[in-house]
This record gives C-alpha cells, sequence and structure tokens, in this order.
C-alpha cells in the first residue's frame, strides 16, 4: 500500500510538470520605439518598426500593408508619423507596403545632426528589408525636400518621388541641387495660394531634366504639404493626380 502511494503521488507530480510546461508563454511586453501614439486608431492597424544603427539614430516608424511596392513617407517639420498615417492606410488598402517613420528629433526618433536625405535612404533600406522589392519616396514640405534630396543617390534608384509643396532646401536638404539630377519619375504639387512654395515646385520642376518623367501640379488652394491630400481640406484634384502618377509609375503589386 505504502509503494503503490507512493506511485500515485509521482504520476501526480509528473501530471502537474506536464501542465505547467504545456502553459504558454507569457506575452512579451512592448520594448523599444513606438511611433504614433497621437493617433493609435491608425498606429494600431500597422506594425512597428525601429531602423537608423547604420546611420547613427533610433528611427520609429509604422509599416502598414504587405505590397511588393513599398512607399516611404516623409513627413512635415514639427509632425510625425501621424501626418501621413491616414493616407499610408489608405495607399495599403490599395495593395502598397508603406513606412512612415519619424525624423531624428521628432516623435519618438532619436538621432543627432544625421541628413534628412540619409534618414530617407535608411528608410528605403528598412522597407526593402520588410519585404518591398521597389521603392516610392513621397514626402510633404520639410519631408519633400528630404525625399528630393535623396532621390540621386539612393539604391537601388526609387522608382518614383512625390514631393508636396517642397520648398529649394530645408536644413541640410538641398533640394534645388538634387533635383537637376533626378533621373525617375518625379512629382511636383502645391497650392497656388501658398505662395512661396508654388514658387519652389515651379523652380525644381524647370531644373529637372526634360528627359525626365516630371509632373506639376498646382492648385486653388492655400493647403500644405500632406494637407494637400487631405479629402476634406485639401485638393481632390492633387489627389486623383498622385494616384494616377503612381498607378503609371509605380503600382501595387
Amino acid at each position: 500500500m505504502k509503494l503503490a502511494a507512493q506511485r500515485l503521488i509521482a504520476v501526480a507530480l509528473a501530471v502537474g510538470l506536464v501542465s505547467c510546461t504545456d502553459d504558454p508563454p507569457p506575452a512579451p511586453k512592448p520594448t523599444g520605439l513606438n511611433a504614433g501614439t497621437g493617433c493609435p486608431e491608425f498606429a494600431g492597424s500597422g506594425r512597428q518598426i525601429e531602423f537608423g544603427g547604420e546611420i547613427d539614430a533610433e528611427l520609429g516608424g509604422v509599416v502598414l500593408g504587405a505590397g511588393s511596392t513599398g512607399v516611404v513617407l516623409a513627413h512635415m517639420a514639427g509632425g510625425d508619423v501621424c501626418q501621413w498615417l491616414p493616407y499610408g492606410q489608405q495607399l495599403a488598402d490599395r495593395g502598397y507596403r508603406v513606412l512612415a517613420f519619424d525624423f531624428a528629433g521628432s516623435g519618438v526618433s532619436r538621432g543627432h545632426g544625421v541628413p534628412l536625405g540619409r534618414q530617407v535612404e535608411a528608410a528605403a533600406g528598412a522597407l526593402r528589408a520588410d519585404g518591398a522589392s521597389r521603392i516610392v519616396l513621397a514626402g510633404g514640405s520639410m519631408g519633400g525636400a528630404a525625399v528630393l534630396a535623396a532621390a540621386p543617390t539612393l539604391s537601388p534608384a526609387p522608382v518614383a518621388v512625390v514631393a508636396l509643396s517642397p520648398p529649394t532646401g530645408y536644413q541640410d536638404a538641398d533640394a534645388a541641387a538634387a533635383a537637376p539630377k533626378i533621373t525617375v519619375p518625379v512629382l511636383y504639387g502645391a497650392g497656388e495660394l501658398e505662395t512661396s512654395f508654388a514658387e519652389s515646385a515651379r523652380q525644381m520642376y524647370a531644373a529637372t531634366p526634360s528627359t525626365t518623367q516630371r509632373q506639376l501640379v498646382l492648385v486653388p488652394t492655400s493647403a500644405h504639404g500632406v494637407n494637400l491630400l487631405n479629402p476634406e481640406t485639401g485638393s481632390v484634384e492633387l489627389r486623383d493626380r498622385v494616384t494616377q502618377f503612381l498607378d503609371s509609375y509605380a503600382p501595387p503589386a
């Protein structure tokens, strides 16, 4: 009897150990950067990503979608990923893989003295590593200058560039110097009532080689940068032209 009782206890202990090891591991706690906390309704539908170590920066962003055509979205001064995420979600719904990221010193991203164009290049590399096989660069205002600055040096080259309300330069991003070197399809867009930016767009369009597939879209609005694509306050015409441009040179795949 004593031996039988000992065996029963041993079996019970073994069962208990098995049941413990079968329990699922605890969910990992969120770590690292968490971009888009100001717009959880949009950021929550994407995946957090961190990159930029190769340029001595810690850059955070949100990836939406899963297509092989990737779109890097670069925000305006004083903003973060939340400026682009509503439009980014619409691109993702159309079949694009989208990365909206925070520039160093904005949102959650960290870094000092890292050129804006280099940050765009790092974002393109991160999106390729995530699964995109070709890249579109798009930016508004400061971000527009940054994507133009990055376009001639990015390797592999982007398949298209969209610059909305781009200044001829912003900090270290010399968009005016980059424009004559751009050989990929590029769309410059601006509101005619934001006078200086409309003129900047005209200047850079004129400086872009005539052999490049270039477009200049000026619309009668004072909306600026990313806001040009806002369905309520922006321009339907410009929004449609950007869609047509992407369909022509960088369709979703």
